[in-house]
């Protein structure tokens, strides 16, 4: 959450409110919710109207506390409605009681929670700015950055820094590239990954028998990536949502299925993309994919090779990994990580067979596809793939 709409206030200024008495009800992204008050008081100023957008940590209103002096409420005195609250303001306002109440530390949910992950001692904070000296999340990230600043911060961080016999290894223009893309998709996605169990007996089978007949033809070997990215482009064509970008206030679903097949050859990673891949037949994509494979040892591969792709797939298998959690490839809205196949005993009806299975991740951008869509394609996918002659026709 990152900010919320306010969206009816149920006390007004200059009521009497009590502790954990509802107080404003907002909104945010998927839901509303009514705030409590988090102490006796009185509602001395409304800073954030019906309507406002409020960001997270900043002002819905003053509670005016029974010690309060006119002094301490200046501050507020030539603030309009709606008007923003410096933090500065904020803790004047409060009161400086102890944050120890009896032995217990008084905090909020969400600072206990930010103190565990980062081992902080809520005890190690002298005053909490909240109402009654509460610790909140503003007052640990404040004590955090205090710690960054101390003497045995700047050991840990020299002890950090490169020494003189420490082996350094240059960023290849292909890696600084890599690295870009991998910070525009952290900054500009939310990824949710999940995982489907996908039996191969039949495909491996299948995979065997065209093998042998492609290689006496072509003199080159066809491998599964074929037949993955057959199946993915099929069942993007039932479920178009991942095969699409977010432009702004739009889905923008694409009219083509470029599927982009990552590769990594000698030492680096590329991703040339297969153009209308549910229009080619699976030797055809084959034949894409191993004319990609030479261009990247003959060093012949053009930045239009790699651009225009919709959908991703990358296949961690051969590398051992039972499977993984692929990273989008910006602007793009999901990819698809295939792990080993693994021979296992599972039942077949009543009996145990021996089968070949594999995990299929699906990452994909949770603000434009939800968990069901997610979980429909991939049970697509499930189908194609345990009937694989359905991807030669």
């Amino acid at each position: 959450m990152q900010e919320a709409t306010v969206v009816q206030w149920l006390k007004q200024e200059g009521d009497t409110i009590r502790k954990d008495e509802l107080v404003v009800t907002i909104e945010c992204e998927k839901a509303s919710q009514d705030v409590e008050a988090l102490t006796d008081g009185v509602l001395y100023k409304i800073v954030a109207p019906a309507g406002e957008i409020v960001p997270v940590n900043k002002p819905l209103a003053i509670i005016r506390l029974p010690q309060d002096t006119p002094e301490d409420l200046r501050a507020y005195e030539t603030a309009r409605t709606g008007s923003t609250v410096t933090g500065n303001d904020y803790r004047a306002a409060t009161s400086n009681a102890p944050a120890k109440t009896d032995g217990v530390i008084k905090s909020s949910p969400l600072a206990r929670k930010l103190a565990e992950s980062r081992g902080i001692d809520l005890a190690a904070i002298p005053q909490g700015s909240g109402p009654g000296g509460r610790i909140v999340e503003k007052d640990v990230l404040a004590f955090c950055e205090s710690l960054s600043r101390s003497p045995s911060a700047v050991v840990q961080k020299a002890a950090a820094e490169p020494g003189d016999k420490d082996k350094r290894i240059p960023l290849s223009p292909l890696r600084q590239h890599t690295i870009a893309k991998l910070r525009q998709s952290k900054e500009n996605t939310i990824p949710v990954t999940s995982v489907t169990e996908i039996d191969l007996t039949d495909l491996v089978a299948l995979h065997g028998q065209v093998k042998a007949a492609w290689q006496a033809a072509r003199q080159s070997s066809i491998t599964l990536n074929a037949f993955f990215v057959k199946a993915v482009a099929l069942a993007l064509r039932q479920h178009e949502l991942l095969n699409a970008t977010l432009a702004e206030t739009e889905i923008v679903v694409k009219s083509s299925i470029n599927i982009g097949l990552a590769m990594h050859v000698n030492e680096g990673l590329y991703v040339p993309v297969i153009r209308q891949a549910d229009t080619l037949t699976v030797t055809a994509i084959a034949a894409a994919i191993a004319e990609f494979v030479q261009k990247i040892q003959r060093k012949t591969l053009v930045a239009e090779d790699m651009a225009g792709g919709t959908f991703t797939i990358t296949n961690v298998g051969p590398l051992d990994v039972l499977f993984s959690t692929p990273v989008i490839v910006y602007p793009q809205v999901a990819i698809l990580g295939i792990g080993k196949i693994s021979e296992r005993p599972v039942f077949v009806g009543e009996q145990i067979a021996k089968r070949k299975l594999c995990y299929f991740a699906l990452t994909y951008d949770h603000r434009v596809i939800d968990g069901a869509p997610a979980a429909t394609f991939r049970e697509t996918l499930k189908q194609l793939l345990e009937q694989p002659l359905s991807l030669l026709v």
